[in-house]
């Protein structure tokens, strides 16, 4: 490959990264660009040596490199709304038995909740999981 092509490829990978930020397709532009550069100094002739130094200092990039960066970049999660309900007290607004999904009230939203024990309509409940999109819920002791 010429080195128009390495460096088209190093903008393709570059381009990737911008829009997904994962920090993987970074790399890959990174050893297009030495690959380019080398190519163009004339020290990599062959396609197979090409690729196989590509290949290489992805590899080394990828495994040495992008753990550090992924510590520097690293944000403090915050607990999505989904997530964030666990723990939360709400009120079943129809019966709910292990058989038969129904209807719960937490934090003034209506979803859609399962539970392995029998809830009558109007119960005090507590939201122990997540399943897909439904709430996994039990009595709640405080009543």
């Amino acid at each position: 490959m010429t080195t128009v092509e390495w460096i088209l490829i190093a903008i393709v990978c570059g381009t990737i990264e911008i829009f997904s930020a994962g920090f993987w397709f970074l790399w890959l532009a990174i050893s297009a660009a030495v690959v380019a550069l080398a190519v163009s100094l004339g020290a990599l002739g062959s396609l197979e040596s090409q690729l196989l130094v590509f290949a290489f200092l992805s590899l080394i990039l990828i495994i040495f490199t992008r753990p550090l960066v992924m510590k520097f970049i690293r944000t403090e999660d915050t607990v999505s709304n989904f997530k964030a309900l666990i723990g939360q007290h709400g009120i079943s607004l129809t019966q709910i038995n292990p058989i038969k999904y129904g209807q719960v009230k937490v934090n003034g939203e209506v979803w859609t909740a399962a539970s392995q024990e029998e809830i009558d309509a109007d119960t005090r409940i507590i939201v122990t999981g997540i399943d897909g999109v439904k709430l996994l819920v039990k009595k709640s002791d405080s009543q």
